[in-house]
């Protein structure tokens, strides 16, 4: 009998290879950050609760006798928008295993496109927006310890046949209030980190602050966290990556911030206060942000403090494109940004992307000469992929190259060029088979130049740090 006192989070199957074709192979695979931080929470706040975690992207079990053997009372699965087919399967063989286990649905798709998930008669309740507290109050209504389901803000749920949606959860403006995510419940080494930003031989990922106020028409990340910004003491930060130093033995940490460089003070203080304790003897960080945020008393401030690797969205190579787009940057300010990067002595990583909207072929060659044109170490050429939310999908709805109602939800990916199937999105009077062409191309005579070689190969501090890298290459030569 299913224990509502149990819960189980699930990463529902991915399959890599369909997304990104051969770069499947060094893709990189990271823990579930948000199950980690629904974990923590709810073990914090409620003891008595068992929690577990199981990632389809790395366990090799047999998911469905753990699954009778836990028996647990509430399924909890996240779900990216590229995942709505995976995690409806996945909720009708559990709910067949477990007839009387509720299943819950949350992440960016669920946030985004509730009805494509409760459609699904297994699926019983979607929570909305950043998930701690709504999931919390949802195990307690289960557990008959607070209100009914009409009283939990943030979830929508099955009415009589139709889709309610209870009103939206104030995000809490504390995020100290959430404890560090529950890595004691995965193996993070399991996980791995793709070839190009692998500077160390063990790594771990830590949120030092949540959201980003800028509107770029191809981002759905600002949806779950409304345009905000809220950061973590510097306290918090540190005692989270204590704890990764001395439990886990990790030498290369992600910040995994959708913009790190907000707040300059900010992010000044917490460099100065990773110097003080000891850190760039310890470890290397990378981190991404905004050209237009960045100067020279920051990076000093980062390389002291032993950021490796920085990364920059910079899109595209015309003004005209980036205007349209809403990035607010112009190209003068990336070149000098990315120039004062390489003097700080931090290693460049830029993303860039073809196909979008109005795009002609020549704008197209100009980013990717752009791109080569600068004293950038790393770079991701991805094709414009149009996710539920953002105004890319409005648009390629109105364009007529989706259909809402008829999607193939697995052909979402930024990296379609390398898979066996055409890109979603491709610009007026483009072809999707020139897309894919461009976008390999783009990519593999970037790094196969003499610079970027022999900068990888300055990287290499052991014997599997070498095999890694030549892994690597061969994998990427192969799927280009």
């Amino acid at each position: 009998m299913p224990s509502a006192a149990k819960i189980l989070l699930i990463n529902p199957p991915y399959d890599i290879k369909r997304y990104m074709g051969g770069l499947g192979k060094i893709g990189w695979v990271f823990p579930p950050i948000g199950l980690l931080y629904v974990a923590s929470y709810v073990r914090k706040m409620r003891p008595s609760y068992e929690v577990r975690i199981y990632d389809f992207q790395v366990e090799e079990g047999d998911f469905f006798n753990e699954l009778r053997e836990f028996s647990p009372g509430i399924v909890g699965i996240t779900c990216q928008s590229a995942l709505v087919a995976s995690t409806r399967v996945l909720a009708e063989r559990i709910k067949a295993s477990l007839p009387e286990a509720v299943i819950v649905v949350g992440g960016v798709h669920a946030t985004i496109r509730p009805e494509d998930l409760l459609s699904e008669p297994s699926i019983d309740i979607v929570v909305r927006g950043e998930g701690e507290e709504t999931f919390l109050e949802l195990c307690d209504s289960v557990t008959a310890r607070s209100p009914a389901l009409s009283a939990i803000k943030g979830i929508s749920r099955k009415d009589g046949g139709a889709v309610s949606a209870n009103p939206d959860r104030p995000l809490a403006p504390d995020i100290d209030i959430f404890p560090m995510p529950a890595f004691d419940l995965i193996r993070l080494e399991r996980y791995r980190i793709s070839p190009d930003l692998r500077t160390g031989s063990r790594f771990g990922l830590i949120l030092t602050s949540r959201g980003c106020p800028c509107d770029c028409l191809f981002c759905a990340n600002k949806l779950l966290t409304r345009r905000t910004y809220r950061m973590h003491s510097i306290g918090r930060v540190l005692e989270e990556i204590d704890s990764y130093l001395e439990r886990y033995n990790v030498d290369q940490l992600m910040i995994i911030d959708d913009n790190f460089t907000v707040n300059k003070k900010r992010t000044i203080e917490l460099c100065d206060a990773f110097v003080r304790k000891g850190y760039p003897k310890k470890l290397t960080w990378w981190a991404e942000g905004r050209v237009d945020q960045i100067d020279r008393e920051m990076l000093a401030a980062m390389k002291k403090a032993g950021c490796t690797i920085f990364s920059l969205g910079l899109e595209s190579g015309n003004q005209r494109l980036l205007d349209l787009i809403g990035k607010g940057i112009t190209l003068e300010e990336t070149r000098k940004a990315v120039g004062l990067i390489s003097k700080a002595g931090i290693h460049s990583r830029a993303s860039l992307i073809l196909g979008l909207p109005t795009e002609t072929r020549e704008e197209s060659e100009r980013t990717i000469k752009f791109a080569y044109s600068l004293p950038i170490d790393q770079v991701r050429f991805s094709l414009a992929t149009p996710f539920p939310g953002t105004k890319l999908w409005d648009l390629a709805v109105k364009e007529g190259k989706i259909d809402p109602g008829n999607m193939d939800w697995t052909r979402l990916s930024l990296m379609a060029g390398y898979a066996d199937y055409d890109p979603l999105y491709y610009p007026e009077g483009r072809t999707p088979g020139e897309m894919k062409r461009l976008q390999r191309r783009a990519n593999l005579f970037f790094f196969l130049r003499p610079r970027i070689m022999f900068g990888f190969l300055g990287r290499i501090r052991s014997f599997a740090d070498l095999l890694h890298l030549l892994r690597g290459v061969f994998h990427f030569i192969k799927a280009s």
